[in-house]
């Protein structure tokens, strides 16, 4: 190689080592609400189709409408806290990994099912909570959550079943 050629190589091997750390930012940390509402809205996604295949379709099409919210939840969460779009598209990705990883057999979940469903249906978390005998999710107000054996102030029309969502 001539110096002819070396210097616009080290140039641009230079200019490249400088851009670096502009190019690889880290995203900002994760808020907590952003945190659980993004783990709930992949959760809901990853178990929709397995509802729908199941037969379940009133378990589906809920799932797929706290998924929808969730998202929409998550994504303003995250990028209020200073994420740009691609941090965010890379943020969901890895969740999504994390997600699946939690939700195989012998995987410890983040979140249960009535934490998830509390976020964007409080009553249907408490009919789920009441018939399944699961510890009570803290509900996302910030108020004491209802105790366990209580009724609900709403319940489902089908407790196994969360409800629709409130728009």
């Amino acid at each position: 190689m001539s110096i002819r050629t070396r210097l616009p190589a080290l140039v641009a091997l230079a200019t490249l080592a400088l851009a670096t750390p502009v190019l690889a930012q880290d995203a900002p940390a994760v808020p907590a609400d952003a945190n659980k509402a993004l783990w709930c809205a992949t959760a809901f996604t990853m178990v929709e189709p397995q509802a729908r295949q199941a037969g379940d379709t009133v378990a589906a099409d809920n799932f797929l409408k706290y998924s929808k919210a969730l998202t929409t939840t998550s994504q303003d969460g995250l990028k209020k806290a200073g994420f740009t779009d691609d941090q965010v598209t890379a943020t969901t990705a890895k969740y999504k990994d994390t997600v699946n990883k939690q939700l195989t057999p012998g995987g410890a979940p983040d979140f249960t099912v009535v934490d998830c469903t509390a976020l964007v249906d409080p009553a249907a978390a408490a009919a789920i909570q009441a018939t399944s005998g699961a510890p009570a999710a803290a509900p996302a107000d910030g108020t004491a959550a209802p105790a366990a054996g209580t009724a609900p102030a709403a319940p489902a029309a089908d407790a196994t079943t969360p409800a629709t969502p409130a728009k």
